[in-house]
Parts: structure tokens; C-alpha cells; sequence
């Protein structure tokens, strides 16, 4: 059986979705007093655009880790930064490119690498997510840049593999990244600035 299971799958295209699930929008209703913030698709920096990283099984041969529905990664960060800051309360929305919606302070963002990768042994499988992020915040009010860049790294040991453990690991990763820029970050009006 562990033979068996140990080839399964080779070469197919193991769907991850970014962010794992969508939240609410009415959560935004929560801080009504604070800054309007859009954010906008983000930049593919990536080397390596084809796929988000490879799992190699016990006796040979590759799978891909791809987005769900050959969703853009681009697009699929940016939302996970939106419905990250609609789960901590701010007034934020996701902003198309050339629209326009009156924000206080727009968010873009640069993808460096978002990666995962996981290799099967013998009992277990490591998996590995990272994920490298320029993030920057412009004020409208006085046209300020607050820039940063993050960095996550996030591993996982499992005896037996579920495309699930390689998804909560790369949006565990994300969402860590998401709390140091928040950490780094303070509202002073209608403006966000460097702590």
C-alpha cells in the first residue's frame, strides 16, 4: 500500500487557493472612523511564474502546485492582504487597475517569491512555504510612501500528505507577513505611518 501511495498522483497539478477562503465584507463595518484603504493587484516578481513550487514523491517523479482555477497570483495575494485587513476591522477594498474609489490610502505590493514545496521520505513529508513581499502604502492626504519589505518562511512535517497542509502553510505564511506590517504600521488620521 505505502508503495502504491507513494507513486500516486505523479505529475498532476495540485490546486492551492490563496487566501484558503474569503471573509465577509461586512466585517469593514467595524472601523467606520478609520482610513479608506484600497489595494491594488500586486507585481509578479517572481522568477519563476509558471507554478508556486513542486512536490517530489517518495520513489520519483513530480507534482506542480498551481492556484486554483489557474487563479493569478498577482491578484490572489492582493485579496488575502483584503480580507486579512476586513478580519482585523478596517475599511479596506479591492481596487481594480485604472479605477478609481476615493481611498484614503492605497496599498500595492510587489510578489519577490510565493512558493511551496514539499518532498515525500520515507514517514514523512516535508513541506516548505515562503513567501517575500514589498509592500507599499501611499497617503492621499499628503502623498507620504510608507514601504516595506517582508519576509516569511514556514515549514511542516507530516506523515501523511494532504494538499490542505501545503494551502494552510503558504496562507499561514502570508497572514504573518500581514501581522509584522501591521506591527510596523500605525493609523494617525486618515493616513498609515512607520511606527
Amino acid at each position: 500500500m505505502l508503495v502504491l501511495s507513494g507513486c500516486a498522483g505523479k505529475g498532476e497539478v495540485i490546486a492551492i487557493s490563496i487566501p484558503a477562503k474569503r471573509v465577509a465584507a461586512e466585517a469593514t463595518a467595524r472601523n467606520p472612523g478609520g482610513p479608506h484603504v484600497a489595494v491594488t493587484v500586486f507585481e509578479d516578481g517572481r522568477s519563476n511564474k509558471t507554478r508556486l513550487g513542486v512536490r517530489t514523491h517518495l520513489f520519483g517523479g513530480e507534482s506542480h502546485f498551481n492556484l486554483t482555477n489557474g487563479a493569478d497570483p498577482r491578484e490572489a495575494t492582493a485579496q488575502a492582504l483584503v480580507d486579512y485587513l476586513v478580519k482585523k476591522g478596517w475599511n479596506v477594498s479591492f481596487m481594480k487597475p485604472g479605477a478609481t474609489n476615493g481611498a484614503d490610502v492605497t496599498i500595492s505590493g510587489k510578489i519577490l517569491e510565493l512558493s511551496l514545496d514539499a518532498k515525500s521520505g520515507f514517514g514523512s513529508t516535508e513541506i516548505v512555504a515562503k513567501n517575500k513581499l514589498v509592500l507599499q502604502a501611499k497617503n492621499q492626504a499628503d502623498g507620504s510612501l510608507v514601504r516595506e519589505t517582508l519576509n516569511g518562511l514556514g515549514t511542516d512535517s507530516v506523515f501523511w500528505f494532504d494538499p490542505k497542509d501545503g494551502q494552510d502553510l503558504i496562507n499561514e505564511v502570508l497572514e504573518r507577513n500581514f501581522d509584522k506590517f501591521l506591527a510596523d504600521t500605525t493609523i494617525e488620521g486618515k493616513s498609515l505611518r512607520l511606527k
